[in-house]
């Protein structure tokens, strides 16, 4: 299984990252995080803001990695249904997944359109740096129920 997370933003100095990171050292699938920044947007409206990151999303997609974005409006799944829904991909040959998590202002009409499926972590909203965190410790945990390790409890 390789995953690529695609997002808008730079960790920096934010508490999130050591979060994000211990996960992805358990993790034993090969997951690559992509930090994409749109620079010098201060002036930007936000439809032109979304279309630029949009951009940026498009030239980093592989084509041959199946695109799931997070969003708002997503499906939501409990822990063993996105762990089922990890694993039928990978059953479909789908072995190369794509997670992208937009900006402050969400992700253009044509990521929107090109997803393969949109997924919600709930109604609440997040900041997109803590996002990370939570999608990779839903991958770990997800990894683990695959693997029949009683890290998930339910």
């Amino acid at each position: 299984m390789h995953i690529s997370i695609l997002s808008i933003g730079k960790f920096e100095n934010s508490p999130h990252k050591a979060v994000f990171e211990t996960y992805l050292k358990r993790l034993k699938w090969k997951v690559e995080l992509r930090e994409l920044e749109l620079r010098n947007s201060q002036n930007f409206s936000v439809e032109k803001i979304k279309k630029c990151e949009g951009e940026l999303i498009l030239k980093a997609l592989k084509p041959v990695s199946k695109l799931i974005i997070l969003d708002e409006k997503g499906k939501e799944f409990t822990s063993r249904n996105f762990a089922k829904l990890i694993s039928d991909f990978a059953v479909e040959g789908n072995s190369d997944l794509t997670f992208v998590i937009g900006g402050a202002d969400g992700l253009s009409e044509e990521i929107l359109k090109k997803a393969a499926l949109k997924i919600s972590f709930g109604l609440a909203t997040f900041p997109h740096l803590m996002v990370r965190s939570i999608l990779a410790e839903q991958l770990y945990r997800a990894a683990m129920i695959i693997g029949g390790h009683p890290y998930h409890r339910d």
